[in-house]
C-alpha cells in the first residue's frame, strides 16, 4: 500500500508496457500486429493484456486468456490470437505471463473519507500494527501533547482493546496523566466507543450521576457515578460533535488519498455507507453532508477516480426515529450536476443494532420494532435503496423490508441486511424471494469464528454458503476502516472459514472461489443496478480490470491475502502499477 503522500500513477508509458511484455512475447504475439490491425477495420486498442488468466465472472464467457481495451470499455475478450486484430501502432501490451486478471473490485460497505481522515497526518495511528498496549497510546498521546498548543484537541483512532495487552482500552485517568490540558478523543477499530479524557468530557457537560441522578445513554460509569471516559454508540457524538470539522479540501485531498489506497488493492467501486445529518457525530465527525459536498465537488472537477456509491444517513447510530428520518429525507437534495456512473446517492442507511438491544427510539423491543420498521418504510417510499445495520435483529428488517415492498410495491428495490451474522435458514427463502442482499464482512467475522458455536445458534451463525445457495445476493465488502481493504483475505476468510484462532466453523459454508469473488464483483454491481455496464469483463463494459501478482486459481486459499496486486485500471486507465 503506498504511503498516504504518494500519488497512483495515472498511465503506463511504452517502456513499462515494454518491460511487461518481454521482448520474445512480443515479438511472437504482435508480428504482423499492424497488418491486423489494418485488416481489423482501425479499431485500435489503446491497452491489450495477454497471456494470462483472465476471470472474467461472465458465466458466457467465464475463461479467457486476452482482453483488450479502448476509450474506457473492454474491446475484446477471448483468446491471444483474436487480440491481435486490436493492436496498433499506438497500442499499449502487457504480458501477464499466466497471471490472473480479474475484473475491478467493488467493496460494498467502505468508509473511504473515515479509513484516511482517521490516519495520520489527520489523526493518531492507534492500530494494531502502531500500538500493542495501552502504555503504547498513552506514549503517543504524550509525545502529540508535547507539540500540540495546549487547549487544542488530540485525536487519534484505531485501538482495539481485545489486542492489547492490558484487554481493555484506555480510559480519562490514562488520557489526563499524559495530557492533562488538552481535550482528547480516541476512536476505536469500530467505530462504535470512544475514548476521551477529563477534558473533553468537561467541554461535553458529561458529569458525575449521583445515586439519584439520571444517567445519559451509552456513557459508561464506574460504580461510583464517575464517568469511565468511554463513550458508546450515538453518545460518542457528545464529543465527536464538539471537534473542530475538516476543510472541505482537506476532507477531498483525504477521499483522493484514500482512492489510491483502493487503486493499490485492485478496488475501483465502493459503496460509502453512511453520509448525512446523522454523521456529523460519527466517524471522528468524518460521515457529515460536508463529506459528500466533497465527494459532489471531485465527481463534477472530473478528479474522482473511483465509482461510489452513497448512502444518505439521517441518524446516528443510536435513538434514531422515524420522525428524524422523514424531516431529514425532505430537507435533504441529492447533489446535481454529476455523472452518475462516478457519484450516486442511491440509498439510505440506518442503523437497527449491533449485537445488543435495538438502537432505536422505543421504551420496549416492540415499540422500538414498530419504529425501525416505519423509518425503513420512509426510505423506502421515497425511492432509495436502504441498507440497515444490524447483527441480532435481522428478522426484524428483514420483516420491516417486506412490510414496505407489499404496502407499496417497487420492481427491484435490492435492499441490504449490512454486517448480519446471525441468520437462521428458515429466513433465507424470503430474502431470496424478495431479492434482499446480506452484507457480511468475511474479514471481521474470521475474527469471531470460534468453535463455541454449536447447536441453533451456530447453525445461524454466518450462513454463507447457505445463503447462496438459496440465491440470496451475498455481498463482499471490508468496512474500512475496521479492516484494511484486502479484499484477497476476505475471499480467503470465505473459502476456508477459517479464525484467525487457528479453528475452522461450519466448513460446509464454505465458498468455491468463484462464488467468493461473485462477492467482490458480480454482486457489488447488483447492489448498484450496474450489472449492465460494470462488474465482468465482457465486451462493451467499463473497463475497470485488476491484474494480480500471481495466478488465483494455483494459489493455496491461505495464501491468498498475501497475493500482490501488480495493476489496477480504471475507466480504461492504469491508475496502478505498470
Amino acid at each position: 500500500m503506498p504511503a498516504p503522500h504518494e500519488r497512483p500513477r495515472t498511465s503506463m508509458s511504452r517502456r513499462h508496457a515494454g518491460l511487461l511484455l518481454g521482448g520474445a512475447a512480443a515479438a511472437s504475439l504482435f508480428t504482423g500486429a499492424g497488418r491486423a490491425f489494418a485488416s481489423g477495420g482501425g479499431k485500435a486498442a489503446d491497452l491489450v493484456f495477454h497471456n494470462g488468466d483472465v476471470i472474467t465472472m461472465d458465466p458466457r464467457r467465464p475463461r479467457a486468456t486476452a482482453v483488450a481495451v479502448r476509450a474506457g470499455r473492454i474491446l475484446h475478450v477471448g483468446d491471444d490470437a483474436g487480440a491481435r486484430a486490436f493492436a496498433g501502432p499506438g497500442t499499449e501490451t502487457v504480458n501477464l505471463r499466466g497471471r490472473t486478471l480479474l475484473p475491478g473490485i467493488n467493496d460494498t460497505h467502505l468508509h473511504a473519507a473515515v479509513y484516511r481522515l482517521n490516519l495520520p497526518p489527520y489523526a493518531l495511528d492507534l492500530g494494531p500494527t502502531a500500538v500493542k498496549s495501552v502504555a503504547d497510546i498513552t506514549a503517543a498521546v504524550a509525545a502529540e501533547a508535547a507539540r500540540t498548543p495546549a487547549g487544542e484537541w488530540i485525536r487519534g483512532a484505531g485501538w482495539n482493546q481485545y489486542r492489547l495487552a492490558e484487554q481493555r482500552g484506555p480510559n480519562r485517568d490514562d488520557l489526563d496523566r499524559v495530557a492533562p490540558h488538552h481535550p482528547v478523543f480516541l476512536q476505536d477499530y469500530g467505530y462504535h466507543v470512544s475514548a476521551v479524557n477529563s477534558r473533553a468530557l468537561e467541554l461535553a457537560g458529561i458529569t458525575d450521576a449521583g445515586p439519584g441522578d439520571p444517567r445519559k445513554p451509552g456513557v459508561d460509569y464506574d460504580a461510583n457515578g464517575r464517568p469511565t471516559g468511554l463513550l458508546r454508540y450515538g453518545a460518542q457524538a457528545l464529543v465527536q460533535l464538539l471537534l473542530p470539522p475538516r476543510s472541505r479540501e482537506e476532507r477531498k485531498e483525504a477521499i483522493r488519498d484514500a482512492i489510491g489506497h483502493l487503486h493499490a488493492q485492485g478496488i475501483t467501486s465502493f459503496t460509502e455507507p453512511g453520509l448525512g445529518p446523522g454523521g456529523d457525530g460519527l466517524g471522528g465527525g468524518t460521515q457529515g453532508l460536508e463529506t459528500l459536498a466533497a465527494y459532489a465537488d471531485l465527481a463534477r472537477a472530473g478528479s474522482l477516480d473511483a465509482r461510489v456509491s452513497a448512502l444518505f444517513l439521517p441518524c446516528s447510530q443510536s435513538g434514531g426515529s422515524a420522525a428524524a428520518v422523514d424531516k431529514a429525507l425532505r430537507e435533504f437534495t441529492p447533489p446535481t450536476g454529476l455523472d452518475p456512473r462516478r457519484l450516486t446517492v442511491r440509498g439510505v442507511k440506518l442503523f437497527s443494532d449491533s449485537g445488543g438491544d435495538l438502537l432505536v427510539a422505543g421504551n420496549t423491543d416492540e415499540e422500538r420494532a414498530a419504529e425501525l420498521t416505519e423509518m425503513i418504510r420512509l426510505a423506502h417510499v421515497a425511492g432509495y435503496q436502504v441498507g440497515v445495520h444490524c447483527y441480532k435483529w435481522v428478522p426484524t428488517v428483514v420483516d420491516a423490508f417486506v412490510a414496505a415492498l407489499r404496502r407499496h410495491p417497487r420492481a427491484d428495490a435490492r435492499h441490504v441486511a449490512m454486517h448480519g451474522a446471525s441468520v437462521s435458514a428458515d429466513l433465507l427463502p424470503t430474502m431470496a424471494r424478495y431479492r434482499i442482499g446480506l452484507g457480511p464482512q468475511a474479514q471481521s467475522w474470521a475474527n469471531a469464528v470460534h468453535g463455541a458455536a454449536r447447536g441453533p445458534a451456530g447453525d445461524a451463525f454466518l450462513p454463507w454458503r447457505s445463503a447462496v445457495d438459496a440465491g440470496v445476493p451475498f455481498l463482499g465488502s471490508s468496512d474500512a476502516p475496521v479492516n484494511e481493504p484486502n479484499w484477497r483475505a476476505g475471499v480467503r476468510a470465505l473459502m476456508t472459514r477459517l479464525g484467525s484462532c487457528g479453528e475452522v466453523h461450519g466448513p460446509e459454508q464454505r465458498l468455491t472461489l468463484e462464488q467468493a469473488l461473485a462477492a467482490y464483483t458480480t454482486a457489488g454491481a447488483w447492489q448498484d443496478s450496474a450489472e449492465g455496464w460494470k462488474g465482468s469483463v465482457t465486451v462493451g463494459k467499463v473497463a475497470d480490470l485488476c491484474v494480480l501478482g500471481g495466478n488465483l486459481r494455483t494459489t493455496p486459499p491461505e495464501e491468498i491475502p498475501g497475493l500482490p496486486v501488480a495493476m489496477t485500471v480504471f475507466d480504461g486507465r492504469v491508475v496502478h502499477g505498470g
